[in-house]
């Protein structure tokens, strides 16, 4: 009777088994997802309502947005409205919007610097702007290695006031007698010749340009200067500088 009771046991639990995973809460869960799903697209198809083509035409005259925000405005107008009156606007007032946003972007004039320094013996103060060559050079040894030039206006309280144009390592070519030839060109204007001049402490990687109220004024609505120097052992070289924005109040303030 033992045995007999075993074997009936076993043939018992086989034919039970596991557990088996109810495919009712699966199908449930399946649903509920597929609706999820379908809830999630529809959200996504459905944009917010555009308004008016007048009022986005408001909002793009409207100065006190961001040019970026009024940009996107007239986008809105050529996009839902391209045959109103308001995409005839849009069309005319889109370059002078785009231009505005190119300006705040890129602002004009800086690349220069400007730096204000006490002058110890007269208590006053020195001002100067100054900006980079676009351009670069490679002189031979021992002055090798990309450089830029420099121009420097500069106003001293007790030296006056310079041009001043330097490299960073190389000898501006100057004489006793006739000085530093230096040819100077803004924009698309005829180049002049100048004599610059060295400076006292005989440093042959600055030379001083004559002229300054001229020079300076100049400046003020040129784009571009190139100015010309001859270099030992190198010839002659031009740099080329981006001048625009030019502030020259900045220097008399």
């Amino acid at each position: 009777m033992g045995l007999i009771a075993v074997i009936v046991l076993v043939v018992l639990g086989n034919s039970l088994g596991p557990d088996k995973p109810s495919t009712a809460n699966a199908d449930t869960a399946a649903a509920s997802t597929s609706e999820a799903t379908a809830a999630a697209a529809v959200a996504a198809t459905e944009a917010p309502p555009t308004l008016p083509a007048a009022e986005l035409m408001a909002k793009a005259r409207d100065k006190s947005l961001p040019t970026s925000e009024r940009l996107e405005q007239l986008r809105l107008i050529s996009e839902n409205y391209p045959k109103s009156s308001e995409a005839n606007q849009a069309t005319v007032l889109r370059p002078e919007l785009e231009m505005q946003r190119n300006t705040e972007l890129n602002p004009v004039g800086q690349q220069w610097s400007y730096a204000i320094q006490e002058d110890g013996m007269s208590g006053k103060f020195m001002r100067t702007a100054s900006v980079s060559s676009t351009n670069g050079f490679h002189f031979d040894f021992p002055y090798e290695g990309r450089q830029q030039a420099r121009l420097l206006i500069r106003r001293h309280p007790r030296w006056g006031n310079d041009v001043i144009l330097s490299i960073e390592r190389g000898q501006i070519l100057c004489s006793s007698y006739g000085g530093c030839p230096i040819r100077v060109r803004f924009d698309d204007e005829p180049a002049r010749t100048f004599k610059g001049n060295e400076p006292a402490d005989n440093s042959s990687e600055m030379v001083f340009i004559p002229g300054y109220d001229n020079f300076a004024r100049k400046l003020a609505t040129a784009e571009r200067v190139r100015i010309e120097f001859n270099v030992y052992q190198q010839g002659a070289v031009v740099a080329d500088f981006d001048v625009s924005g030019f502030d020259r109040k900045r220097l008399t303030q």
